[in-house]
């Protein structure tokens, strides 16, 4: 009966790890395997923060090609018909046709039917405030190629965390599937043992409760690969939906060269500098007189009703120019200019800030690097002494000279210098 009962839960035990194994291979046909530069290359185009920062760029330029213009001729046609059903009045002085002084009498002048058609040019000569914002648009512009290109570098900043974490998890699932493959084997030599009286049902029961551990571990870190997974889908502008794995094997760039030099960081907020004393100048120059000329060219229509009715055309032009001296605002400008001279000050602050973590940040990766690298030479031969004591153990198992304790000690043993080293 109990030969039957171990065949019967054998029997189901394969049916469900042939089940899974054809679920592997069918999610694994449709599954895309990607490499770290691949996403890298998938991010750079679709990711949405890179297209944002792309997007603003154009409009950045946009806004420079507007301030230019600004200093083109201005060039308006206009017309302008008018009929008074009441012609409008003015009030002479009777003196001028012969009356008495001090008196005064109302006369309706024009005719009802008025048309004006004109061209009106104007262009400025001397307008500091534009050539100001023409600058600061420039430097805007190249201000938002740097933020672009500091975008870039976030994106493949955090690709590449997105990557690595999913590869560890990847190994880790592996490793989880080796452990469970050895531990069932276990249970099952430990059982017909049993059977046979060579062992304790105890030790039986501890195996039991060793796979069903490694089962649940392996379930938790299969979610968490998934949610890594989908959030490199995510930074790689990809659907949700879509199915992709990271390479087990993938390696990172073992060259690195710990030379300070000028980050992004440091190269975007000298542009902010710029734009700040830019912007600053362009308020200054906001005191000077502007000059700006124009002129018009049209014609001019009178008309009449009735039967003696006319409507004669009468050419209209002219020529000018026109200075514009701010003379007193309100000390609007004054204040602007105090609160441009703070941000100056605060954005000189922010580069020191940056350039001493810049520095700070230099320092802790090389140590980390350096740590790293030790404790990943010292993890590879505690690996190698545990397998041995593993191997020693199984065998001292099979003879006898070893419990179920010692080979799951010994197990364990070969299972936390491996996990250190997919944390290095």
């Amino acid at each position: 009966m109990f030969k039957y009962r171990q065949k019967l839960r054998e029997t189901k035990f394969y049916r469900v790890l042939l089940t899974g194994v054809l679920l592997l291979m069918v999610v694994s046909a449709q599954t895309q395997t990607l490499s770290l530069n691949q996403c890298i290359d998938t991010a750079l185009i679709y990711n949405r923060n890179i297209q944002l920062a792309r997007q603003d760029g154009l409009i950045a330029n946009e806004k420079n090609r507007e301030a230019k213009s600004t200093l083109l001729p201005k060039l308006n046609g206009f017309a302008d018909y008018r009929y008074y059903t009441d012609l409008p009045y003015q009030i002479m002085p009777q003196a001028a046709f012969g009356g008495p002084e001090g008196t005064y009498k109302e006369i309706q002048f024009g005719v009802p039917r008025n048309l004006n058609a004109n061209l009106q040019f104007a262009m400025p000569l001397f307008n500091p405030t534009a050539l100001s914002a023409i600058k600061s648009t420039r430097i805007a512009a190249e201000l938002s190629e740097i933020q672009k290109r500091k975008t870039d570098e976030d994106a493949v900043m955090e690709v590449s965390n997105a990557y690595y974490n999913a590869q560890v998890l990847l190994i880790q699932l592996a490793f989880m599937d080796s452990n469970i493959i050895n531990t069932n084997k276990l249970v099952q030599t430990t059982t017909l043992l049993y059977q046979q009286q060579l062992a304790k049902g105890t030790d039986v029961d501890r195996l039991k409760l060793q796979l069903e551990q490694l089962t649940t571990q392996r379930s938790t870190i299969f979610s968490q690969q998934q949610q890594v997974l989908n959030a490199l889908k995510f930074l790689m502008g990809k659907p949700i939906s879509d199915s992709i794995q990271v390479q087990i094997n993938e390696t990172s760039i073992n060259e690195t060269a710990f030379k300070l030099k000028t980050t992004t960081d440091i190269s975007l907020i000298d542009k902010k500098m710029e734009f700040s004393l830019s912007e600053l100048s362009g308020l200054k120059n906001s005191r000077l007189p502007s000059v700006n000329t124009y002129g018009l060219y049209g014609t001019n229509g009178f008309g009449t009703n009735g039967s003696n009715s006319f409507f004669n055309f009468h050419p209209i032009g002219y020529v000018g120019a026109q200075l514009s001296v701010p003379l007193f605002n309100g000390m609007v400008t004054r204040h602007k200019i105090d609160g441009k001279e703070i941000e100056v000050n605060r954005t000189i602050i922010q580069k020191e800030i940056l350039t001493e973590k810049a520095n700070l940040d230099l320092v802790n990766a090389e140590m980390q690097l350096n740590i790293a690298n030790t404790t990943i030479a010292t993890v590879n031969t505690q690996i190698e002494l545990a397998k041995k004591i593993y191997n020693n153990t199984m065998l001292q198992n099979q003879q006898g000279l070893a419990t179920i304790t010692d080979l799951l000690l010994a197990d364990n043993s070969c299972a936390k210098p491996s996990k250190t080293t997919l944390l290095h």
